[in-house]
């Protein structure tokens, strides 16, 4: 006989058997779905078309040995994403995307590709504007408002992660306002939306279709966790991005930080009465201010300062320039002064520019590759014989030989031309019609292959 243990968990297994049972054999139609689930089909079919995949060409750097570029006579190329914010084609992505690119080219939803060129970049928060050279007008996102996101919420990420264009992730905003010590305005959203390599630049939507934030980092080795610029942030230096090409920040010419519990109470105050100037430039505006290492300052501007991105962040906002008043404990007392901003350093516009004159400097009539004639050596390293042919021994970034021909390629005809030097290149180009690709022979591997070539503006 069974003992009464034992019946009792036959009995619980039969009940929870029957109970998984009649869930199953519940008609789909029939079971309740939560009123707030999010309709991301519809949120990524209508916003798909705002969303493009950027691909960046630059050189590899010539001669000696380098952990971060190939060096083997081929382009360095990038991925990212982006997204349009103008019908004329203006489009937002991350400034590491784009910095040092000597071409920029963006793909589609509907898979047609367009160059663009960088408008303007700031580094700082790294966001980049580049502008697309299309033919039609293109639709472009809604700007939401990150400070009315709050953790929790819904949030969507469409981007190309890994190369993988137009892909949709979904997860919530985890937190506002992290600070993940990339630079003096941290400010990041994080979410729990996979954001990958390739994503970067993309947008994170909320689910009324409006871009909240810019997905830009990750924490290596740390799996859903990914990181934002607020869209307050992009919505705020767009204009200056568009006008100048840069954003110019005020400057008050003093280091800050926030204080800790036990370091307060050395003032006889608590953490967030204000933020402590650890030092101060010499002959700047700070110091022209009476202002001094130890001081506390508690407000600047009419804002008070509990934190130091508060003052940073405070002082960024006025133009250089202006006098703004600042309220500072020094020996318990409370002081006030003026202070006349300057502008801001900012070592990185000498990178911004050079990348904006590589892109602009660029003849997209050439093949823009390095040619050698085919010696014993080369024709040995390669397989081929001596004096039949060119060898392709470097490739320009954005040229039009650019993903088509590979260093170490023999080319072997242009055309209906047979080539075997060099020089005869630039005349048999000239002499191919332009209205259609042009047909080349090459050998690769030892194997005949043919490609075409593509100028630009055809």
């Amino acid at each position: 006989m069974l003992s009464y243990v034992r019946l009792l968990i036959i009995f619980t297994l039969l009940t929870a058997l029957s109970t998984t049972t009649a869930f199953a054999e519940t008609p789909l139609e029939t079971q309740q779905q939560p009123e707030d689930l999010p309709r991301i089909i519809e949120l990524f079919e209508t916003q798909r078309d705002h969303v493009v995949s950027v691909q960046t060409e630059m050189a590899a750097p010539m001669g000696g040995f380098s952990p971060f570029f190939r060096n083997d006579g081929e382009p360095v190329r990038g991925q990212g994403s982006g997204f349009i914010v103008d019908e004329n084609g203006l489009t937002i992505t991350n400034w590491h995307v784009v910095s040092g690119a000597q071409s920029i080219q963006v793909t589609m939803a509907d898979g047609s590709a367009h160059p663009a060129r960088l408008i303007g970049a700031d580094p700082t928060t790294d966001i980049a504007l580049i502008q697309i050279d299309a033919p039609n007008r293109l639709a472009s996102v809604r700007l939401g408002r990150s400070q009315d996101i709050q953790p929790g919420q819904w949030v969507v990420a469409i981007g190309s992660p890994f190369g993988l264009e137009h892909s949709v992730t979904v997860g919530v905003l985890s937190a506002t306002g992290r600070q993940i010590g990339v630079g003096a305005y941290d400010n990041f959203l994080q979410t729990d939306a996979s954001i990958n390599p390739g994503n970067s630049g993309g947008p994170l939507f909320n689910l009324d279709g409006e871009v909240v934030g810019v997905n830009t980092a990750i924490i290596r080795n740390g799996r859903g966790i990914g990181f934002a610029v607020p869209v307050d942030t992009v919505t705020e230096i767009l204009p200056q991005l568009r006008d100048r090409g840069h954003v110019v920040r005020g400057f008050l010419g003093a280091g800050v930080q926030d204080m800790s519990p036990d370091l307060a109470e050395t003032y006889g105050l608590e953490p967030r009465d204000g933020v402590l100037l650890r030092s101060v430039e010499q002959n700047g505006p700070a110091q022209r201010a009476g202002l001094r290492a130890g001081d506390i300052i508690t407000q600047i501007a009419g804002t008070r300062t509990e934190e130091s991105s508060d003052l940073l962040n405070t002082v960024a906002r006025i133009s250089p320039g202006d006098s703004v008043r600042v309220t500072y404990r020094r020996d318990s007392e409370e002081r006030q002064t003026e202070v006349t901003v300057t502008e801001r350093p900012d070592p990185d516009r000498r990178e911004i520019e050079r990348t904006r004159e590589r892109a602009r400097n660029f003849d997209p009539d050439r093949l823009g590759v390095v040619l050698l004639p085919m010696s014993r050596t080369l024709a040995g390293r390669v397989g081929s014989p001596p004096g039949v042919g060119v060898y392709v021994d470097r490739i320009e970034a954005g040229s039009p030989a650019s993903g088509v021909l590979q260093q170490g390629d023999v080319l072997l005809q242009i055309g209906e031309v047979e080539i075997n030097d060099p020089s005869q290149v630039p005349r048999v180009l000239r002499e191919q019609p332009r209205e259609r690709p042009i047909r080349i022979l090459i050998r690769r591997g030892g194997e005949p292959h043919f490609v075409a070539i593509r100028f630009a503006g055809e």
